[in-house]
């Protein structure tokens, strides 16, 4: 259980002695704080307007539900029509045969007049 514990912070050390020497760059450090600002701002106003965000969530999640259960209609719609086509293509295809037969054997009598 030491060991775990001595690899954790060993890990965390080393995070943040990288995250302090990445920060020696101008461009690095002018980017993080401006990020930090911006994420700053938006934590703010999440605490400020905790009942706007979950009525968001809340919205968004409704959204998604509304969407999956538009697919799902559809694709019921459509395994519905594959299944009939399943079922008339056989019969259509036996109507051809018939028709085909019946007109074959309505030419061969009209050759022999």
């Amino acid at each position: 259980m030491e060991k775990r514990n001595k690899m954790v912070e060993g890990m965390l050390i080393g995070a943040l002695v990288g995250a302090a020497i990445s920060l020696l760059d101008k461009e690095t450090r002018t980017n993080f704080i401006h990020n930090g600002k911006q994420v700053g701002g938006k934590l703010k106003y999440v605490i400020q307007h905790p009942q706007e965000i979950a009525d968001s969530v809340r919205q968004q999640i409704e959204s998604v539900k509304t969407a999956v259960d538009d697919v799902t209609e559809d694709l019921e719609y459509l395994r519905t029509k594959v299944n009939q086509l399943k079922e008339t293509t056989p019969q259509v295809l036996e109507i051809v045969k018939d028709t085909k037969e019946v007109i074959s054997k309505h030419l061969d009598t009209n050759k022999g007049k």
